[in-house]
């Protein structure tokens, strides 16, 4: 079977792409062959204290410096600051960034962390994660995040939520970490389950057209009982005062 991918390359692919997808692929590969066993037994962790699984995947930056080290590895979004996920990855962050030298180029890495072992297994059906944390990260933002809080986690949001939605145009940036992801992590297949995902999505979109079928009106206003139609959408207005 042929590999399905997320998108083809336009070519020529500009050097500054090309280059953010090879410096991807070093720091997954730094972190799966050295920590991705710790990394796993770290999620499992988490989960057995909360009594359930509550995310496959978390949000990091990684941040590398000028001599091509990685000098230090974050949570992406401030709604996981001070929580039991920070707590138990503090010391596993650090072990990162006290690695040695790379030939990464110097900047900064949005990526996710995976739990391996149980995406893996998840992946194997239709998987739904909880928690979009690109949402919450703005609604941190607003005064109303108390209230809303528990709204926004939908049990129904595929996370990362985006990746698995054709409605959702991916980035360029995402593109290239999907990829990294799908070049490294080899037996999720996760750039043809995406790529699957996505074009059964379109199959659901609804032909909704804006401005709303103006052009209706006018088969509307040639059928005899245009009067009464009109008669009625008047009494609706007054009723409710529009």
């Amino acid at each position: 079977m042929a590999t399905i991918k997320v998108r083809d390359w336009v070519e020529p692919a500009h050097p500054v792409l090309v280059q953010r997808y090879d410096d991807l692929i070093s720091i997954y590969q730094i972190i799966k062959n050295s920590f991705q066993e710790k990394i796993d037994q770290t999620f499992d962790h988490i989960s057995r204290q909360i009594g359930f699984i509550v995310t496959t995947t978390l949000p990091v930056t990684v941040t590398v410096s000028g001599d091509g080290r990685i000098e230090k590895v974050e949570f992406t979004t401030r709604n996981l600051q001070g929580t039991l996920f920070e707590n138990e990855f503090k010391s596993l962050f650090r072990a990162i960034s006290e690695g040695n030298s790379t030939k990464i180029t110097v900047g900064t890495y949005p990526i996710y962390l995976l739990w391996h072992d149980a995406l893996k297994l998840k992946l194997r059906t239709d998987w739904l994660e909880p928690a979009h944390f690109k949402q919450i990260e703005i609604d941190l933002t607003q005064q109303a995040v108390i209230e809303s809080a528990s709204a926004k986690l939908n049990p129904g949001v595929r996370e990362p939520a985006h990746w698995f939605n054709a409605a959702v145009t991916l980035d360029r940036e995402e593109e290239i970490l999907l990829a990294a992801i799908d070049e490294v992590y080899v037996d999720l297949k996760l750039g043809e389950r995406v790529a699957v995902a996505r074009r059964d999505t379109m199959k659901y979109v609804p032909g909704i057209r804006e401005p709303a079928h103006f052009r209706q009106f006018d088969k509307i206003l040639e059928r005899e009982d245009a009067l009464k139609i009109i008669a009625e959408l008047k009494a609706v207005i007054e009723k409710f005062g529009l």
